[in-house]
């Protein structure tokens, strides 16, 4: 009886095994759509009032808050102003909490 029963969990542990991993991959892409459709939305209110002036970025680390990374040029401070009051405003709805980090916007090359 004993032996069945062995028999039976090491016949189990494959699809246990690959249920798990299926769980797994399952959360890991419904992570990324959030991320995704939470950079759309951000780039979506910027460009709306602003232009096509930035492309911020979206993280999420597994624990701590989401942090969206927006380049703005820092010799025009009003810009960056501009820019962060709409990133603002796009996550004020957002229960979730939230860091944006400004960094310097690579400068244009001239062709």
């Amino acid at each position: 009886m004993l032996q069945l029963l062995a028999a039976i969990a090491i016949a189990l542990v494959p699809f246990v095994v690959v249920a798990g991993l299926l769980v797994v991959a399952e959360r890991v892409q419904r992570r990324r759509e959030r991320v995704t459709a939470r950079q759309v939305s951000i780039t979506d209110a910027i460009h709306q009032e602003l232009g096509a002036v930035v492309a911020p970025t979206v993280e999420k680390s597994a624990w701590g808050p989401w942090r969206v990374v927006i380049p703005v040029r820092f010799e025009d401070p009003s810009f960056a102003s501009d820019v962060l009051a709409v990133a603002h405003r796009a996550l004020a709805g957002s229960a979730a909490p939230f860091q944006i980090v400004l960094v310097p916007q690579a400068a244009r090359g001239r062709h």
